[in-house]
This record gives C-alpha cells, structure tokens and sequence, in this order.
C-alpha cells in the first residue's frame, strides 16, 4: 500500500510544470526603447495555478519524511490556489484534507473546495492582532485529527519548488536573456525560489521586484487601509519572505483598481485570462520594462486563471 502512495505521487509529479511563456505583444508600450515583457502562463499547471508545484513538494517531502503516511490529514491555511491544489492531490493520494481559510473565501473556490470533499473551517481574520487566529487553529485540528500542518508560508520546499523547477524552466526557455523576475508576494516561496536561482545563475544584476497590494503589512508593517488583492500578502509577513528578502530588490504597491484593470486589459489586449495578483504584477511589469529599455527582458508569472474570480467580470 505505501508502493501505491509513491506510485500516485510520482504520478502526480510528471503532470506539473514546463508551463509555457509568451511575449506580450498589444499591453506592452508602443515605444522602441521599452523592454520585452514575457509572460509564464502557470495556469496550465493541471490544478489550475503555480501552487501545483509547491503542492507537489510539500507533499513528496512529507510523505518522503514519513510525517504522512497512507490515510493520514493535511491541514493547511489557505482559501485559495494553494487548497485548491492540495486538495485535489489528496484526492489522488487517498489524503484527508482540512483548511482553515478566511471567512470571505469566494464562493467558487468555496464549491470547488467541497467537491473536491475538503473539509473547510472559515475563521475571521478582521481586526488581526500579533497572532493570525488561522494559524492557531490549524495547530488546533492538526492536533484533533492527528495531522500534518503543512504551512505552506514557512515550508521549505515551497521555495525549493520554484528554485528547482519554475526558475529553470525560465532561464531554460529564455536562453539565460532574463534582466527582471517581478512576482506578487503571497507565500514569497515563488519570488524566493526565482529570484535566487536568477541572481546565482545570471549574476546579482537581475533586477527581482516584489508586488504587495496598497496597505500590505509587508509594507507597513500592519495591514492598512481596505484594498486587498486576492492572492498577495496584506495581513501576513512571510517566514520565507523575511528568510529569502536579501534576494528581493524591492517592493512595490500596486493598488486594487490597477490590478483589476489590467486584468481587463489583459484579456482584451492579449487573449489572457489572468487573475487579479497577475494583474497586479503585469501592471508592475510595464513600469519596469520602461525602466531597463528595449533589448531586454522582463518576466513574471500568470498564477491562476480569471475563471476562479468571476466579481471581477
């Protein structure tokens, strides 16, 4: 029975990444001296977002370790892309699997969530103080049903994940022509893993910008203000963003409205349909791409697709 738990794991691992990337051609300025903006489409990952990769690892490195095991629970914090790709691996991995997510998680993600057989817990999350009660009951139902907290936003392997995986594919596919990596903060596994891998690969000139909605604690060190963008750091600072941050240049607000405007601007433009954190990091993007000029290269990330946020039509 462990054989088939690895068997389905490295089932699961041949399905994901090796996402394709595309140039944008019509958002993009129509001046010479603006550079290319290359765009990593992780929506075709078979869940849906680039957290199939860190799914992945966390998964294989907790199964490898032997703090999961046939039948056990995985306990996460997350009311998006992230619980949606856990869940649908637990599924295949015959894993129990209960998130504690925000009281307002969208309703979609919330039926998605439930078809896929996921027990979900909503904790309110307004007003947070010093301690995220989100993480405290997590410890609470790891401990209920003898589980595995994964916590994605200080889990190792999500880093690895895209340092190992995403980043390569990158350098791979852009034959080492990358000047700026600029990726929304969420975990800051992805920003992390890229940026890393670019600066040790490329050289420390690889320009690596972070995207965090107006108000982000990242920023100020509270949440301020009632702007959110659905995917990106606003009442979190991440362990692994604070672990990995001397390989972040910087890091920018990007306000709601700017998000859901490229979002639109994107599919009208482009034939994409993105979600609002790569809304908000396109709309980064085109500022850095004036920044550095033409013969070079900017590339970020379409996390999720548009489908999974339908307010935004």
């Amino acid at each position: 029975m462990v054989l088939d738990l690895f068997s389905n794991l490295e089932e699961i691992g041949r399905l994901i990444g090796n996402t394709p990337i595309l140039r944008l051609s019509r958002v993009v300025s129509s001046k010479s001296n603006v550079a290319s903006i290359y765009l990593k489409l992780e929506y075709m990952n078979p869940g849906g977002s680039h957290k199939d990769r860190i799914s992945y690892y966390m998964l294989k490195d907790a199964i490898e370790s032997g703090k999961l095991r046939e039948g056990g629970c995985v306990v996460e914090v997350s009311s998006g892309n992230t619980a949606l790709s856990l869940a649908w691996m637990c599924v295949r991995l015959g894993l129990k699997a209960v998130f504690i997510a925000e009281a307002d998680i969208s309703p979609v993600k919330m039926a998605l969530l439930r078809l896929l057989g996921v027990e979900v817990v909503k904790v309110d999350v307004s007003g947070i103080g010093d301690v995220d009660p989100r993480f405290l009951r997590a410890r609470e139902l790891e401990a209920k049903f003898n589980g595995l907290f994964i916590n994605q936003f200080s889990n190792e392997a999500n880093f690895r994940a895209h340092y190992e995986t995403t980043a390569r594919e990158i350098v791979d596919q852009l034959n080492g022509r990358v000047d700026a990596f600029v990726m929304g903060v969420g975990t800051g596994g992805t920003i992390a893993g890229v940026g890393k891998y670019l600066k040790e690969k490329l050289g420390r000139d690889v320009l690596v910008v972070g995207v965090v909605p107006k108000g982000s604690s990242i920023i100020h060190g509270k949440p301020v203000g009632g702007e959110y963008i659905d995917g990106l750091a606003k009442n979190v600072i991440p362990e692994l963003f604070l672990k990995y941050r001397g390989y972040i240049d910087r890091v920018v607000e990007v306000s709601e409205g700017d998000s859901v405007g490229m979002v639109k601007m994107l599919a009208l433009k482009e034939g994409l349909f993105v979600g609002p954190s790569t809304g908000a990091a396109v709309f980064e993007a085109l500022k850095v791409a004036e920044e550095l000029g033409s013969g070079r290269n900017v590339v970020t990330i379409a996390a999720d697709s548009l489908v999974r946020y339908p307010y935004l039509l």
